[in-house]
Order: C-alpha cells, then structure tokens, then sequence
C-alpha cells in the first residue's frame, strides 16, 4: 500500500491595515468604530504532560534516553478564528510533532463533541518539536523503533489535552481583533550545519544578512475593548537547548517562552491558569540551533571539525554544542526568556491590524508519484522515499550511533542492517 504524506496548509487571506497610526499605549484603545464584521476569536490551554518516568523520549533517536521526571508541565494552546462564514483552529502542543495517528484520533474526538465543525480540512496541529517530551503515538516505523512501540498513556494524554484546548477555545469564542508585528532577535539562534548552507548558490546567500533567520513573528489577540486575549508567535529556533543527556520532561524553550509571557499576563495564577494564552509555536527551524556558544570537542576544548562535525578523540559524540548557559536549564531559560521579551515589545507596540476572510484548505498528497516540473522542456517524477546516510549521524546538539558521520555517503553499516540492530536490542 502507497504510503501518503499528508499537506495541511492554512492561509488567512488579510487585507493589512498600513496606514500610519499614533503611538499605542500596550493595549489597543477601544474601538471607537468597531469593524463592520469582527472575528470571533477563542483561545485556550490544557495540560498533555501525560506519563514522565520510564517511558522512551522523542527527539533524540536515543532508546537509552528513557524519562525520570518532570522539568516543566507540557499544554496544548488552541487559537480559534472564525469570520462569520469560515472558522480555523490552530494547535501548538508541547510535544515532539504531530504524527498522523495522533492527528486521527483528535479529529474522531471532536467529531464526536461538535460534528463536522472541526474537521481535517480547518484543524491545524503543530507539535513545538520539543526533544524532552515521551514518545509512543506514531504509526511510523522508524519512530517506533526508537520509541519502542505504541505507548497508550502517552497519547491518551495528548489527546485529551488538545481536545481540552480546543474545547476552553471553543467556550470563550467572543468579538475580537487581530493584529500583527516583526521584528529581529539576536543571540538565540545559531547555524548548526555552516558547511551546508555555504552549498547554495551566492546569489542566494548574498540575499540574506545572515545564515540564520533572526526574524520573530507575533499575532496578538484582543476582544473589541482592547483586552488581550492572546499570543502567538514563530521564531526559527530548535527546541534543544535540553540535550540529548537529559531525563527529565520539558517544553524546553519555546515552551519557557509560553511560560514567561502568560506569567505576565496572568498575575495572581499558577503556571498553565489565567485566560491569557501564549503560543510560542514551531517555524522553519531546521538547522537552527539554541547552542549559540556552538560546538567543541568535549575531551580537547579544541574546535569540531567543520566539515564532519566531529573530534579526533571520541568522534561525533565528543563533538557538542553548547547554549549560553551554565547547564542546559539555565540555556532553555535563557533562551525562552530571549524570545518572550522580544514578543512581549512587539507586541507592546503592534499597530497593524489584520482584516478579511479566514480560510483553510487541506491537500492529500501521493509523494511516491507526482511529475514535477524541471523546466520548459523537461519533467521528472517523484520516488519512494530514502534516507541518507548521513540523516542517521545526527547533529551537534545530539549525534547519532554507529559510524554515520555528517558529509558523508557511505559506511560499513546501511541503515537497513541499523534497524535490524534497533529490532534486537
């Protein structure tokens, strides 16, 4: 059976509002004419933490890196837009990613509560990608190995916090606005693969002023008085200022980001209380790393090797990143608290307001078999997937096992025979 990737792709087609306006104070004035047609808006946030002892963690790859504890709590945040006639949810949980298991049986849980209000066409989840949460709620082979099957308490707990998220969501749906704001942030992220991105063609590079996007993105949320309502938020940055040697669950920075917002916002209630929501959602983080201190040969102090990532002494595992802190606690705050102050200024000070239809659309897609296009004259077709060789060596914030090594496109072990080992062990 043709396996399937799945598209989801959500636009909000927006009239922006540029036209000059006087400085605001950190909430907008009331409407003194209120749009015509206002949103409803609805955001809300449920706990998923599920197990955390025992039980494999996502991220890493790692089948020793089993949970023993808890760091911070993991919530699922729902964000409602509704223009009259067409309605969005948006998800950003505390977890790895959304597989397509998960997705599934969210989607039977809300249509069992609101039939086909919330459907696989205007619900969008997206995991955090942080690397400290437990795994067990893909159907995916390659994830199962390292995660060491299906684990029900795991997903039962995701599910039933997204679901609750959507819910609170659902309930405090109310007029509202939109507005959003940019802005760059400094000394939070960091490119982990310099030798690759020196790869695309200089016209390209020239484009750019760094190797790295520093942009943040925020929307804020507000009912028609001017009361905030919420926050969400994009900045390209990979959850993993906790490394692989850790064993205790975390939302780990963008998580700590969403943490320090709503404690601002929600004076006088505990962590994960308080209607103000902060989503501090996952973007095009790729290779964009928190260890801004970037790596060293843990053994020598001396520089990794840049093309392999790798040391003389010990190889790729000697070879680690660092973020800015003592310890990989004080680096998620750090960051995390990097990311909430810059939102919460550019959010202080966001005047453009958003206007126009909400809508969604969902796509399947047989990536085994499309014809692409590669010029005027030529096309070629898509394959079954693959993954190199050097997809198994991992990274600086995390090296893979065996004698997979950046760079390289070939070794003594083929990932089939990395399975079998995986299967036995």
């Amino acid at each position: 059976m043709t396996i399937v990737s799945v598209g989801l792709i959500t636009v909000l087609i927006l009239k922006l509002d540029s036209e000059k306006q006087e400085a605001t104070p950190e909430e907008p004035s009331p409407s003194v004419n209120p749009p015509e047609s206002p949103y409803l808006i609805g955001v809300g946030r449920a706990d998923c933490t599920g197990p955390v002892a025992d039980l494999p963690m996502m991220g890493y790859a790692n089948t020793d890196q089993t949970a023993r504890g808890i760091h911070t709590r993991l919530f699922s945040r729902a964000f409602i837009v509704d223009d009259g006639s067409k309605r969005v949810v948006f998800i950003t949980a505390d977890i790895g990613m959304v597989s397509q298991r998960l997705r599934l049986e969210v989607l039977q849980e809300l249509k069992a509560k609101y039939g086909d209000l919330y459907r696989q066409d205007n619900v969008v989840m997206s995991g955090t990608h942080t690397h400290a949460g437990v795994g067990g709620y893909f159907q995916y082979t390659l994830f199962m190995i390292t995660s060491k099957g299906y684990i029900k308490p795991s997903i039962q707990a995701i599910v039933s916090g997204i679901v609750k998220s959507i819910d609170i969501a659902h309930r405090n749906l109310r007029p509202g606005r939109i507005f959003i704001n940019k802005g760059q942030l400094a000394d939070s992220n960091l490119n982990r693969s310099p030798h690759s991105y020196m790869n695309n063609p200089e016209e390209e590079r020239n484009r750019y002023e760094f190797n790295t996007d520093k942009q943040i993105v925020i929307m804020k949320f507000t009912d028609l008085d001017g009361d905030g309502m919420g926050l969400l938020s994009w900045f390209a940055v990979h959850p993993v200022s906790m490394n692989n040697t850790n064993r205790m669950v975390s939302s780990d920075n963008l998580g700590y980001a969403s943490y320090a917002f709503e404690q601002e916002k929600n004076i006088g209630f505990l962590p994960g209380e308080g209607p103000f929501v902060a989503g501090f959602s996952s973007s095009n983080l790729g290779d964009s790393s928190p260890n801004i201190r970037g790596p060293v040969c843990v053994n020598t102090g001396e520089k990794c090797d840049y093309l392999n990532s790798s040391c003389p002494i010990g190889g790729k595992k000697a070879c680690i990143a660092f973020g800015p802190g003592e310890d990989m606690f004080e680096s998620t705050r750090i960051i995390g608290e990097n990311m909430s102050k810059k939102a919460k200024e550019l959010y202080s000070s966001a005047k453009q307001e958003l206007h126009g239809p909400v809508y969604a659309a969902h796509q399947w897609v047989n990536m085994t078999d499309e014809t692409v296009p590669l010029n005027s004259t030529h096309t070629g077709r898509t394959c079954k997937p693959a993954l190199g060789h050097s997809f198994a060596a991992g990274t600086t914030d995390g090296g893979g096992e065996f004698n997979f090594i950046q760079g390289k496109e070939s070794g003594f072990m083929s990932l089939g025979n990395s399975v079998n080992w995986y299967r036995k062990n």
